[in-house]
């Protein structure tokens, strides 16, 4: 007598694998490691498409609601970026969970601020460093043109901050680690309000960004001059000035919004 048909469901199909622990792995997480991996192994870059979810729930044989969850999962990552009506592309690339951690931190602890800038001095270092070795000629040219537009910026606040971001970015991107580059940008986002409120502050007692403005040159002069160590110095500097004025604006108004 033949045994009766069975159908295999999503649930049922839960545990393909084992993890490490012995414990059931969800077909979705299963499915999210998979399309991780293609990412990874086919030189995707931010901004390419991926397959639509029925090609996905073809080639794992999986319904298109655990590909969703998958999707759902690599996106609250930042890995991709899913977009309503339309495929979901590679992400940004960049940490988001962490970056959800650190503003969670520094709307909950005002004080948080200290360790931030403390953790950026040491990539903001280091960035500087890796960049006086190997940013290329054209790398530094663009520095140059992005600094320029913050000496320009006077007091101007709209156009200091977003010129001020760009010129680090620059620095960080030419310094060849992805990963140092990552948390940069996540740092970067999180602090660009501390950023404004603080020169709003410092401005308001009448200091003015000459100094910042001359540390900005002597960075910039030395990757230029290919002086690792004068760069690391130059920019932990900068991030030590900013420090007391950003630490304060935070205090000031309490947490962020």
């Amino acid at each position: 007598m033949d045994e009766p048909a069975t159908t295999t469901s999503d649930e049922d199909r839960l545990t393909r694998r084992l993890s490490d622990h012995g414990r059931r792995v969800p077909l979705g997480v299963q499915v999210a490691e998979r399309i991780r991996a293609d990412i990874s192994k086919g030189g995707l870059q931010p901004g390419d498409e991926l397959p639509s979810e029925a090609e996905y729930g073809e080639r794992f044989d999986v319904s298109q609601r655990v590909v969703r969850d998958a999707l759902r999962t690599l996106n609250n990552e930042g890995i991709i970026s899913t977009r309503q009506g339309k495929r979901a592309v590679v992400g940004s690339l960049r940490p988001t969970a962490m970056g959800n951690y650190i503003r969670f931190l520094v709307d909950t602890d005002p004080s948080a601020i200290d360790e931030l800038m403390d953790f950026r001095a040491l990539l903001e270092g280091h960035a500087a460093r890796l960049a006086a070795e190997r940013a290329t000629d054209d790398d530094i040219a663009q520095m140059r043109t992005a600094l320029a537009r913050v000496l320009e910026t006077g007091d101007d606040l709209d156009a200091r901050v977003p010129a001020d971001l760009q010129l680090h970015e620059l620095i960080s991107r030419s310094c060849g680690n992805r990963l140092v580059d990552s948390m940069l940008g996540v740092l970067a986002e999180t602090l660009a309000e501390e950023r404004r409120r603080g020169a709003q502050i410092t401005r308001s007692k009448g200091v003015g960004h000459d100094e910042t403005n001359q540390q900005h040159v002597a960075l910039i002069e030395a990757i230029a001059a290919r002086d690792g160590d004068a760069a690391e110095r130059c920019a932990v500097g900068i991030v030590h000035r900013a420090l007391g004025y950003w630490s304060a604006a935070a205090r000031h108004d309490g947490p962020a919004r």
